[in-house]
């Protein structure tokens, strides 16, 4: 009797001891499967490129190496399966590892794949501006601008009084406006919704302040070079005491990563500037002059930063050592369409006398920010433009 019911117990134990064990390795794979996917969607949320090879990174922490022991890591973007398969905001991780079993080898062969699967999207950057700084600079507006944030806040991170100070008619509207410090609005200007004020907040984070700025030297593009009439295009380089636009010029610039060392990077008299996958760093190899942005007197220009690589998501990149005496400045008519970041982290910006911004992704990031003209920030960006504050990340399957 013992020797027939012996199988029957070698089972149960292989059922109770081993099976329980296949399920313990499935709830850790899909501890690993969670993470990974979160991690996916915030390197997705922040811009960083390769999402795949962070969610990697983080199964491998976890003790599931892609290609180690069986172990297959898939990571797809957006799902291919699920409800979320069109959602490019979403990010799918499928872990899989074969599992040998010994006792219950005994009444079947072959190994028995354990899986995980998680999907998590991507937070939304909550603010398309934000002014970086001290209790001495703030977020102005005044002489009866207005400032549209379609579909997104203004985050003052200055301590001061007046960190955000409007006048003269001036009008913000914005879905949130937080500020580290205080709030002056008086002689007819108002925020909408007025609701959507919040002082004495938290600060918000520099999204770039991890982006190194590139290296660069000698003036392989020209020394005070200057675009005139006519139609010409301009390759990436190293530009030394600055580049002007005017006479009506036409010029394209070329995919890459423009240094303006020193002087200004100068756009007027009726000047179309198009350009596609680039980066202007506005910088100085001494340590003095630092370069600056000056568009102007009806220009139309047309600029989108890269999706990739160390500058992904930025137009237009401000040396961090700058003074903050340093204006960048957009005025006298100008239309400006900017797919990406106007990023002086040290500086400050002006707009003023009319200048616009229509694009459907333009962030904002500077030292001091003053307006004295119609604006427009939009935060439907593309892949490579880094969240500023916003919702966290979230596993959703």
């Amino acid at each position: 009797m013992i020797a027939l019911a012996l199988p029957v117990m070698i089972g149960m134990v292989a059922l109770g001891t081993e099976i329980g064990f296949l399920l313990y390795k499935q709830r850790q794979m899909q501890v690993v499967a969670d993470a990974a996917a979160l991690g996916g969607a915030t390197a997705l949320q922040t811009g960083h490129p390769a999402l795949a090879v962070e969610a990697e990174g983080i199964s491998g922490f976890l003790g599931l190496v892609n290609g180690t022991a069986g172990v297959t890591v898939t990571v797809n973007n957006p799902p291919l399966t699920g409800p979320r398969v069109s959602n490019a905001s979403a990010v799918e991780v499928i872990i899989s590892q074969p599992q040998t079993l010994s006792m219950v080898t005994l009444f079947t062969s072959g190994a028995f794949s354990v899986g995980a699967r998680a999907v998590a999207t991507a937070g939304a950057g909550s603010f398309c501006v934000l002014q970086l700084g001290g209790s001495s600079t703030g977020f102005s507006i005044s002489n009866g601008a207005t400032a549209n944030l379609t579909q997104c806040g203004l985050a003052v991170d200055s301590s001061g009084a007046t960190a955000l100070s409007l006048t003269g008619g001036a009008v913000l509207n914005a879905t949130s406006v937080s500020v580290v410090g205080s709030a002056s609005i008086n002689n007819g200007a108002s925020v909408n919704p007025s609701s959507g004020l919040k002082t004495s907040q938290p600060s918000v984070a520099d999204p770039y302040a991890d982006v190194a700025m590139p290296t660069f030297s000698g003036c392989a593009g020209g020394t005070g070079k200057s675009y005139g009439y006519g139609t010409s295009t301009m390759s990436p380089g190293v530009y030394c005491n600055g580049v002007s636009f005017g006479n009506a010029a036409n010029v394209t610039m070329n995919p890459g990563v423009y240094f303006i060392n020193q002087g200004s990077f100068n756009v007027g008299g009726g000047v179309q500037l198009t350009g596609t996958n680039v980066t202007i760093v506005l910088t100085s190899s001494t340590g003095s002059n630092y370069a600056t942005v000056t568009i102007g007197n009806g220009a139309t220009v047309s600029l989108s930063a890269p999706t990739s690589g160390a500058t992904a998501g930025i137009v237009f990149f401000g040396d961090r050592n700058a003074p903050l005496s340093d204006t960048n400045v957009f005025t006298g008519g100008v239309a400006v369409t900017i797919n990406g970041a106007l990023y002086f982290p040290s500086q400050t910006m002006n707009f003023q006398n009319g200048s616009s911004n229509t694009s459907a992704c333009t962030q904002l990031i500077a030292g001091a920010i003053q307006l004295t003209g119609g604006s427009q920030f939009q935060n439907n960006c593309p892949t490579g433009v880094a969240a500023i504050g916003g919702s966290a990340s979230t596993l959703v399957e």
